[in-house]
C-alpha cells in the first residue's frame, strides 16, 4: 500500500460496511467495523465496582444507560497500562449489547479491502480476534465484537486481579475533567434506544484547523489522505485559499485550505498535514486541514443563540468549554470562487 493513503477507497463513505476504526494497543493496529459504533467520547467517569468480569473495566453512564467499560488488554494478553484523560471509549453496539471499547490512541478510519481480509488462523466461537487484514505494510486484527458478549459470560466465573481504581488518575485536574465529561453526557443524551440504526446517520468527523474545532458530515467524505510525499501542484492567478492540484489515482483534484477559506488565515503545511476528500454531485474536492481526531455521533446539539456571519458554518456548539463548529458543506461547494476556470 502507498503510505500517502490512511484510505483507499472507490465507492462513497457513507456506503460503511467495509470501513473500520483503526486503533493501537502495544504497537499493534486493530479495528472494529465502523456497523457496530455509535461515535467516539473522550474517557469521562469510570464506576468501579467489587467485583468485575475479566475484560470489564467497570461501567459509565452512557444515553441514561450504565454500560461496561470493555478493556480489551487482559483479553488480548497484555498488561492493562494506567488511563490517561487523553484515552478514549468506542461506543459500540452489537444486536441487543451496547459496551464501550477502551483504547489509548485512535489512529484513523479506514477501508479494508474484503480480498485483503483472511480468517483468523486461531479463531473459537469466543476468540477476540475474527479476522486480520494484510498488506504490504501491516497487518489490522479486526475485533470479533460478537464475542464479547460470550467472552464476558464466560468469564464471570474468573477472577479479576486487576485494581482499576489504581490504574484510572488520581490527581485533582484529571478527575475534575472526567466528572465535567461525565456531566455534559448525561446532559446531552440523544435518547435512542437500542439496538438502533445508526449507520453512517447523525456520524460525523472532527478535525482541527489551529484551535479550533470543526464538523464535516461523514456522507460528504470520500478518503482521508496525508500530505506526507504528495506533491501539490501551485496554479497561478488563483485566489490564495486554493493550494493547488494534487494527482490521486489519476484523478487532478483543487486542493482548498479551509483555515484560509473560513477565515483568510493561512495553513502552515506539516508533515502531520492531512487532506480530506470529499465529494459533491457534480465534482470533488480536497480540503486541508491540520489534524484529523476522531467520529462523533451528534443529534438533538443546542445550537448557540447568536449571531455571526459565516454561511459556511451550519451552527455550532459548546462541549467541555469549547466551541465546536459545523461546515455547512453545501455552500462550500456550491461557491463559485473554488472553481478554478472562475477564479
Amino acid at each position: 500500500m502507498n503510505n500517502n493513503y490512511e484510505i483507499s477507497v472507490s465507492q462513497p463513505v457513507n456506503n460503511m460496511q467495509d470501513y473500520y476504526i483503526i486503533f493501537e494497543i502495544k504497537n499493534k493496529q486493530y479495528a472494529i467495523n465502523i456497523n457496530n459504533v455509535i461515535e467516539v467520547i473522550k474517557l469521562p467517569q469510570i464506576h468501579i465496582p467489587e467485583t468485575t468480569p475479566l475484560g470489564v473495566a467497570g461501567y459509565i453512564n452512557y444515553n441514561n444507560c450504565s454500560i461496561n467499560v470493555i478493556d480489551l488488554y487482559p483479553l488480548l494478553g497484555f498488561e492493562t497500562p494506567a488511563f490517561s484523560v487523553n484515552n478514549q471509549l468506542i461506543i459500540t453496539c452489537f444486536e441487543d449489547l451496547c459496551f464501550a471499547v477502551h483504547t489509548e490512541k485512535i489512529i484513523t478510519i479506514k477501508l479494508l479491502e474484503n480480498n485483503k481480509i483472511e480468517t483468523f488462523p486461531y479463531e473459537t466461537d469466543v476468540s477476540i480476534i475474527k479476522e486480520i487484514f494484510h498488506d504490504t505494510n501491516e497487518d489490522i486484527h479486526i475485533i470479533n465484537i460478537e464475542s464479547i458478549k460470550k467472552i464476558i459470560e464466560i468469564n464471570k466465573t474468573k477472577e479479576n486481579r486487576i485494581n482499576y481504581s489504581e490504574l484510572l488518575p488520581k490527581d485533582d485536574k484529571s478527575l475534575e475533567i472526567l466528572k465535567v465529561r461525565s456531566d455534559l453526557n448525561k446532559k446531552n443524551a440523544v435518547l435512542f434506544s437500542f439496538p438502533v440504526d445508526y449507520n453512517s446517520v447523525n456520524q460525523y468527523i472532527l478535525f482541527n484547523l489551529g484551535k479550533h474545532n470543526y464538523y464535516l458530515d461523514l456522507k460528504y467524505i470520500k478518503e482521508f489522505v496525508s500530505l506526507k510525499r504528495l506533491n501539490i501542484t501551485k496554479l497561478p492567478y488563483t485566489k490564495d485559499f486554493i493550494k493547488g492540484l494534487i494527482n490521486i489515482k489519476g484523478d487532478f483534484l483543487v486542493v482548498i485550505d479551509l483555515k484560509n477559506f473560513l477565515n483568510d488565515e493561512k495553513t502552515e503545511i506539516k508533515e502531520g498535514s492531512k487532506i480530506i476528500i470529499t465529494q459533491g454531485k457534480n465534482f470533488n474536492i480536497a480540503l486541508l486541514v491540520d489534524e484529523i481526531k476522531y467520529i462523533k455521533n451528534l443529534k438533538n446539539i443546542p445550537k448557540l443563540n447568536f449571531n455571526y456571519n459565516n454561511e459556511y458554518i451550519s451552527y455550532e456548539f459548546m462541549e467541555e468549554n469549547e466551541l465546536y463548529s459545523i461546515i455547512n458543506y453545501e455552500k462550500i461547494i456550491n461557491d463559485e470562487r473554488i472553481y478554478i476556470n472562475q477564479s
